[in-house]
């Protein structure tokens, strides 16, 4: 072999060299940034997942309330009977006037969600204080029960005299009648 045929195969040794360091220059760099999306994206889905239990963690206390706490069963008809009567009951108690007597709202035809709920809307005239009272018995988270919406005005002839017209819920878990005039709820 003479010197020109020599320096050939050291250039096309050397050339092939090149040619299969680039490609594996090129396919370790491929394969590195798929990694790295790989490992950015595992990131940022463990970083969801702790937020997730982060909120998971300060939701803990209010589902473990709502254990302690579930409503009662019940039909619509009847819980709104039962709200009503409580109502006018405990307006009475507190001396209130009732304006117009309980009026049951509604109920909704597409119910959502694990519960249902009965209103009632009312108008009363009170003093401040018996209004108060009134107020704080009815809303009783622990019976599931809330004043959902509140409007006090001013009495016209009588300043120490509010009217109030209010509309209380009650929430409760959804039964059926079983055709024997019994209540069973459902599951």
């Amino acid at each position: 072999m003479n010197d020109r045929e020599k320096k050939l195969i050291f250039i096309l040794f050397g050339a092939a060299f090149l040619i299969v360091n680039v490609f594996l220059f090129t396919s370790f760099t491929t394969a590195r940034q798929k990694k790295q999306m790989e490992l950015m994206k595992g990131e940022k889905e463990l970083a969801l997942k702790n937020k997730q239990l982060d909120e998971a963690g300060e939701r803990q206390n209010e589902i473990d309330w709502l254990l302690d706490h579930a409503p009662q069963p019940g039909t619509h008809a009847s819980v709104r009977a039962d709200l009503v009567t409580y109502v006018q009951q405990t307006a009475q108690r507190n001396n209130l006037t009732l304006k117009k007597p309980p009026v049951p709202v509604r109920e909704e035809l597409e119910p959502t969600g694990a519960y249902r709920i009965a209103q009632v809307r009312v108008l009363v005239n009170a003093r401040d204080a018996e209004l108060l009272r009134w107020l704080t018995e009815l809303q009783n988270p622990d019976k599931s029960r809330s004043v959902t919406m509140l409007r006090i005005s001013p009495q016209r002839d009588d300043a120490t005299r509010v009217d109030c017209e209010l509309e209380v819920t009650q929430w409760f878990a959804p039964a059926t009648d079983d055709g024997l005039g019994n209540d069973v709820t459902q599951n």
